[in-house]
């Protein structure tokens, strides 16, 4: 079922000595953890599909090295961001993607924290939102675990023997769907142990009731997971659930010095056009779906016609998975980081690889809902502030029935404006473009890079931020004035505070303006005629203009 086995997070014992005591459960943790995110055009040739993100970690895994987030080219070169780490904090490592479509300027994923008996009962997965410009994780919350079932549906022990009773949330299975619902895997299951003068006997473990969960979690309003017990009574998927309970059983009993158990769910990847759940099983070659998986998830188990090419490694472990908004599913190889493409609805593999671009890559992916592959080749796509504004360049290797490109810009990196538009050239080959934002944002700001095809679909580029400093424009009219000023700001996309003091210094009126609002309206009637001060702050930069108020 899974790759490894994976020590238990939440255990409840009825032996009156809790863990059983060995220490044959550590995990061997994935090496690398993999984000794509298809922003772009489409190659034919070996390349990966689109301009991507990725977060890795270096091998081998039992250094701990950092994630680290990188922009990946098309050409699969990687682009530093930098080491994904706490905001003023340690730096971390990170599994079980997702993604919130109404915010493209960050990326969700749970902490891989190494587990050992010191925290066996307390260990549970932490969510981040991890910033895509500057690698920067905040904590959100916990994923709590799925609640043991009820005794009466479980296995009961006899005589002297003892039960461990576990359930988790698993960091390193999870995709989410383009309206921010997230959706991460669970289990619970129990072992029996026979017991000598009252202490459990790894040799003797017997694994039963071992279950599969589907939790949601809704990233606009992050809350506990909702857990619903995934229906595996077709008999192929019993079979997998069956092949990781046997294989568990034999692990413990070996007290970890036989196989890991291999095979079974290594991740899983939300198919857009049907909202199923798939996950290619590599050690097997089959592809299990799960439909419903928000509210009655039922997992269906298949053997793949055309499977993805053998491993020249041995290991067949698939690592990874993400998909793109032509239904096609990519899967990454596990020990090598071969990216293959493979059918959303079969698990057929396409024909299409792309080499091994990321190396060692054991970890999981996911893409945006605008993942559209278009007849145009996104070579490169960057911002650069510039003392005559902002430069934006692009590149492309190939284009065809390409309308045209359009720049776009946000102050939140969330709500987009059109900055410039240039007509595609649609030439084979493809070509440079350049375009000048002469009236840029103040302070920090994103671009992206939407490319229109003749059929009106759209796809984005990555997104670039942009610092500069620039010129705080403000401008206040009329100046003298009676019962109000007006108040144009340097952008509308963003708040902003306005302050009027007279020579003393004391406030006399204050507004907070919401983003939209501009210019702002500030009212003066009934202060007395004479000179003010109007100082304006809005994105960390603030301006003190002078104000003559003329009284009635």
């Amino acid at each position: 079922m899974f790759r490894t086995f994976y020590l238990p997070l939440n255990v409840a014992s009825t032996s009156g000595y809790g863990l059983f005591r060995t220490s044959a459960l550590l995990p061997k943790m994935k090496n690398s953890i993999l984000f794509l995110l298809l922003l772009g055009g489409y190659s034919a040739w070996a390349q990966l599909p689109t301009s991507s993100f990725a977060v890795s970690s270096a091998c081998p895994a039992s250094a701990r090295n950092p994630s680290q987030l990188y922009q990946v080219l098309q050409d699969g070169s990687l682009q530093t961001v930098g080491t994904v780490r706490i905001n003023g904090g340690n730096n971390l490592i990170i599994n079980g993607l997702g993604y919130n479509q109404a915010d493209q300027s960050v990326l969700y994923g749970m902490r891989v924290e190494q587990q050992s008996l010191g925290n066996f009962t307390t260990f549970t997965p932490q969510l981040y939102r991890i910033n895509l410009s500057t690698a920067l994780a905040d904590s959100v919350r916990p994923m709590t675990a799925p609640d043991t079932p009820p005794a009466g549906e479980l296995t009961q022990p006899t005589g002297s023997q003892s039960t461990t009773d576990v359930r988790q949330a698993l960091n390193f299975v999870a995709d989410s769907g383009p309206d921010g619902q997230y959706y991460i895997g669970g289990a619970t299951f129990r072992i029996i142990f026979n017991t000598l003068f009252g202490f459990p006997l790894p040799n003797t473990a017997r694994v039963s009731d071992a279950r599969l969960y589907v939790g949601t979690v809704d990233l606009t309003n992050i809350a506990a997971p909702t857990w619903q017990r995934l229906n595996t009574s077709d008999p192929a998927t019993a079979a997998v659930v069956e092949s990781f309970r046997s294989q568990a059983e034999a692990y413990i009993r070996s007290g970890g010095s036989g196989p890991t158990p291999e095979g079974g769910i290594q991740d899983w990847v939300y198919d857009k056009a049907t909202g199923n759940l798939v996950s290619y099983l590599g050690l097997t070659d089959q592809y299990l779906t799960i439909s419903n998986p928000a509210t009655a998830p039922v997992a269906v188990t298949t053997n793949v016609a055309t499977p993805i090419p053998a491993a020249t490694s041995g290991d067949r472990n698939v690592g990874a998975m993400f998909s793109d908004r032509f239904d096609n599913v990519y899967t990454v190889r596990a020990a090598t980081g071969e990216i293959f493409r493979i059918d959303g609805q079969t698990g057929n593999y396409t024909g299409r690889a792309y080499g091994a671009a990321l190396g060692c890559t054991r970890g999981d992916a996911v893409s945006f809902r605008d993942a559209l592959p278009l007849p145009v080749t996104l070579v490169r796509f960057g911002a650069a502030a510039t003392t005559a504004g902002v430069r934006l360049d692009w590149l492309t290797a190939s284009e065809q029935k390409v309308g045209y490109f359009e720049v776009e810009r946000s102050a939140t990196g969330t709500s987009w404006q059109p900055a410039g538009r240039v007509t595609a050239g649609n030439r084979p080959g493809g070509q440079s473009y350049s375009v000048l934002d002469a009236k840029p944002l103040v302070g920090q700001s994103y671009y992206r890079l939407a490319m229109h095809d003749e059929d009106g679909r759209v796809a984005y580029s990555s997104v670039q931020p942009v610092s500069r400093a620039g010129d705080f424009a403000v401008q206040v009219y009329p100046n003298p004035a009676r019962e109000q000023v007006q108040v144009l700001l340097p952008t509308a996309e963003l708040p902003a505070t306005l302050e009027l003091r007279n020579t003393r210094g004391q406030l006399v009126r204050q507004l907070r303006t919401d983003a939209g609002s501009n210019p702002a309206q500030l009212r003066t009637a009934g202060l007395p005629g004479g000179v003010y001060f109007l100082r304006v702050r809005q994105a960390g930069y603030s301006k003190t203009s002078r104000l003559m108020i003329v009284a009635p």
